[in-house]
């Protein structure tokens, strides 16, 4: 996936993490399910630009 920096990508899951976290803690449902579901497009988005650095070397 070109254009798409490894390193700023894993600081944006880190981010949205915390974001869950916080959303627990303060019980928001609204925003739980928001961030979750971010943070799982973003964990999937890092699992393909895994797949494709496998497939390159």
């Amino acid at each position: 996936m070109n254009g798409i920096n490894k390193n700023d990508l894993d600081e944006v899951i880190a981010k949205t993490f915390k974001e869950v976290k916080t959303a627990v803690d303060t019980h928001s449902e609204k925003s739980i399910q928001m961030y979750s579901q971010a943070l799982r497009a973003l964990v999937e988005l890092r699992q393909q630009i895994l797949s494709e650095e496998r497939a390159n070397s």
